[in-house]
């Protein structure tokens, strides 16, 4: 009798495991033992740990993948809208292009001699790199007026090169059918009440020469017709006008010639740039336009347009950062005692090591797929939105940002690594018995 009641209190004893005993306070009653089958091991543990409180892993996965979102969002646009692209409309056909550039209004120029001649084109074919000159752009400087508004721009023939893309640039009316109509750009005929389609206004090719009537038949929206020179592209067409119409007004020029797009072997790029240079020096009343000058003007302009989103996707990041680095050290504080009971009765500094970087690891995890899943379809519909505004209404395939992101979830995941294996060494430094005193 006194043997058993010996065993039995023993036997409840050495079932309880060495946390519960540690948890064990008289306060306790009606303890009810639940059995579950569970694989202990640092995984399991550290998933378990990354689940204890709702709330705050919610948070931190928030602010973690917040910065994420936007990262990825603001990175694929800037891809989207890489300087090398938005260059390469205005040099559909090679690097540079040579046009005429004077002090002397251009008929006066085109009447003298087109400087654009043959000559200057065999010479320029001369050169090793170069495979063909293309005239991409018959223009000339014309002046418009109605009744109550005058002011001038440069206006294009059409030509079977660029009748296609003027037509799909239109916005309102039609394409021109006969001499005596012209296509003007529509933000012209918006800051004027009296321009409309259909409406007649008087148009000359030069200061005190001859002018005629003519009806605006269409509007075109300059977007979606590229063309000009240098950095801002100044002398872009305004108007667009038939052949006939620049032969009628000025049968004293025999070409009408504005832009050559040169068309040359990547490869020679340099040395092709460095002889146009030479010749454009032997000649005058011409310039060359590298697209070199344009992507240097794009690569500003989204440095300023984008770079600051950049920094405040980073600085969201950073504070996600600030938020789960806190977050950790206050867990590995207030289980400090529960890590050195598992240290006692057996778990090794290694498996108490993996445990951590599981549960620091589950953080970077499903901050990475929430990042994924809500700013991938995000960025998706802004690139769409962009590339229908900044390439002429086409939408351009979708690039994700490889590098961005890779370095996102490098840091992310490093950082949860690095923090895990910190906090473990810091504890090693205390033996177990003073750990488990610092907490009574």
């Amino acid at each position: 009798m006194v043997s058993v009641s010996i065993r039995k209190p023993v036997k409840i004893a050495a079932g309880i495991s060495p946390i519960e005993a540690v948890r064990f306070t008289p306060a306790q009653k009606d303890i009810r033992s639940r059995k579950k089958n569970i694989k202990l091991n640092p995984v399991s543990m550290g998933i378990a740990n990354f689940k204890r409180d709702r709330k705050k892993t919610i948070s931190i996965i928030a602010s973690l993948s917040l910065g994420g979102i936007i990262l990825l969002v603001v990175s694929s646009v800037v891809l989207l809208r890489s300087p090398e692209t938005l260059a390469r409309q205005f040099f559909p056909d090679g690097d540079y292009k040579i046009y005429l550039d004077s002090e002397v209004t251009e008929e006066k120029t085109m009447a003298a001699g087109n400087p654009l001649n043959e000559e200057l084109k065999q010479e320029i074919l001369s050169i090793d790199g170069i495979t063909d000159i293309i005239p991409s752009r018959q223009s000339l400087h014309a002046t418009y007026k109605t009744e109550i508004h005058q002011a001038g721009g440069m206006c294009d023939m059409l030509t079977d090169q660029n009748y296609a893309t003027v037509e799909a640039a239109l916005t309102a009316g039609t394409m021109p059918t006969d001499s005596r109509s012209i296509v003007i750009d529509y933000n012209v005929v918006k800051k004027n009440e009296d321009m409309g389609v259909g409406s007649m206004v008087e148009i000359s090719f030069g200061e005190g020469q001859p002018s005629v009537s003519v009806t605006i038949s269409g509007l075109y929206a300059p977007a979606k017709a590229y063309s000009g020179h240098g950095r801002m592209h100044l002398d872009g067409a305004t108007l667009f006008a038939p052949e006939a119409l620049f032969h009628e007004l000025h049968p004293e020029i025999a070409s009408f010639d504005y832009s050559w797009s040169i068309v040359n072997d990547p490869k020679k790029t340099d040395y092709v740039g460095a002889e146009l240079k030479n010749i454009v020096a032997s000649h005058s009343n011409i310039a060359l336009d590298e697209i070199n000058t344009v992507i240097e003007y794009e690569e500003m302009t989204n440095s300023f347009a984008f770079g600051s989103m950049e920094v405040l996707s980073w600085l969201v990041f950073l504070f996600g950062v600030i938020n789960l680095i806190n977050t950790t050290l206050s867990n590995q504080i207030a289980r400090k005692q529960e890590n050195s009971v598992l240290r006692s009765i057996g778990l090794t500094q290694k498996q108490l090591c993996k445990m951590n970087i599981c549960e620091g690891l589950c953080y970077a995890l499903f901050a990475t797929l929430a990042t994924l899943i809500v700013g991938l379809p995000a960025s998706i519909f802004a690139c769409r939105k962009m590339s229908i505004g900044a390439f002429a209404g086409n939408v351009v395939p979708y690039k994700f940002p490889v590098l961005e992101m890779g370095l996102f979830i490098l840091v992310l995941f490093g950082m949860e690594i690095i923090l895990s294996v910190w906090t473990i060494r810091r504890q090693k430094k205390q033996s177990l018995i003073e750990q488990m005193r610092a907490m009574e």
